[in-house]
C-alpha cells in the first residue's frame, strides 16, 4: 500500500508510535538505520534528516559532507515484532 506524507503522520498520531526508524543502504549495501522521535518526522518528511557520514563505513572520505535522509512515504511498514502500545515504524530513505 502506498501511502501520502499527510497519510503517515495521521497513521503515526493514531497509533501511538513512539519511535521512527529512517532506514537507508550504506556504501556496501548494508542496511543501517536511525531512530527519530514522532516529533521529528514531518520535518523529516518535508526537508530530510542530516547524517554525518564519518560514521559509516565506507564514508570517511566524504570530507564534511552530511548525508540526507529523505523518507518514502509509500514503505511505511509497522514492525511487527513491537507491542500495540509503543509501536515502531520503518521508512526507507
Amino acid at each position: 500500500m502506498s501511502f501520502t506524507d499527510s497519510e503517515v503522520l495521521q497513521f503515526v498520531a493514531e497509533n501511538g508510535v513512539k519511535f521512527i526508524r529512517l532506514a537507508f543502504c550504506d556504501a556496501f549495501g548494508t542496511l543501517k538505520n536511525i531512530a527519530i522521535m514522532p516529533s521529528q518526522l514531518e520535518r523529516a518528511l518535508d526537508e530530510g534528516i542530516t547524517l554525518d557520514p564519518r560514521a559509516l563505513r565506507g564514508f570517511q572520505a566524504a570530507g564534511g559532507y552530511d548525508l540526507l535522509l529523505k523518507p518514502d512515504p509509500s514503505t511505511l511498514t509497522a514492525m511487527p515484532w513491537r507491542p500495540q502500545q509503543g509501536r515502531v515504524v520503518r521508512l526507507m530513505s
